[in-house]
């Protein structure tokens, strides 16, 4: 239990908002400066939230923030991804309501329609998949190469005594592809029934998200999570 609490209280994925090239655009904006750990992750989530029915820029800012630790890609794909936006004139509501409807029903065709939006052409996983958890952190944890990586190595034994399982993630990519979504979903079930567990163990309210914070901690960080 402790292994999980210390993985989750080292959680830091500090962003600096402001360091988008383009951040002049867009008044109001791309002004945060995102500790990155769990609580300021939090806000920043809330925030995203609040907003997100009736502003496009809070997408472009999420966009960004996910991209924030890839430094040579961050800002051309944000910015290819703003421009489509903005050309196509998507709007917030329509877009929120493609996340809801994937959340509501996780399904590659639903994955289709939010990718679509957000003008994404070839089929990759992690950042369409952030919005769900954005969203909806309390079941939908996101994903990327280091939980992937975690799962691959330690799926066998984090199965123990679990109805949801672990399955091993194909990494036939450079990134995460549709070839990996049944995993995917396999990850989030598996994040749920934890963060039910850990919820029960402890005097934390665990959401889905925050199991998924403590695994990608481990891997940076590598850390020993013990089996529950």
């Amino acid at each position: 239990m402790k292994t999980w609490i210390t993985a989750l209280n080292n959680y830091l994925y500090p962003v600096s908002l402001s360091s988008y090239e383009h951040s002049n655009l867009f008044p109001n904006y791309f002004n945060k400066e995102i500790k990155g750990d769990r609580n300021s992750t939090i806000r920043f989530e809330n925030y995203f939230r609040e907003n997100a029915q009736k502003s496009i820029e809070v997408y472009f800012e999420v966009i960004f923030w996910k991209l924030y630790s890839r430094k040579r890609d961050r800002q051309r794909i944000t910015t290819r991804i703003i421009m489509h936006m903005l050309k196509e004139k998507i709007k917030p509501e329509l877009l929120y309501n493609a996340i809801k409807r994937f959340v509501n029903t996780p399904n590659i065709n639903n994955l289709h329609g939010i990718r679509c939006l957000l003008g994404i052409k070839t089929n990759v996983l992690a950042l369409a998949l952030t919005f769900p958890a954005f969203l909806n952190p309390e079941r939908y944890p996101m994903v990327d190469k280091n939980v992937a990586q975690w799962v691959n190595a330690n799926f066998t034994k984090h199965n123990t005594n679990r109805h949801a399982r672990l399955t091993r993630f194909v990494l036939g990519y450079t990134s995460l592809r549709d070839n990996d979504f049944q995993n995917y979903l396999n990850w989030v079930n598996w994040c749920n029934e934890t963060a039910k567990i850990l919820s029960n163990r402890s005097n934390i309210k665990w959401r889905a998200r925050d199991v998924e914070m403590a695994v990608f901690t481990a891997k940076r960080k590598n850390l020993e999570l013990n089996v529950l």
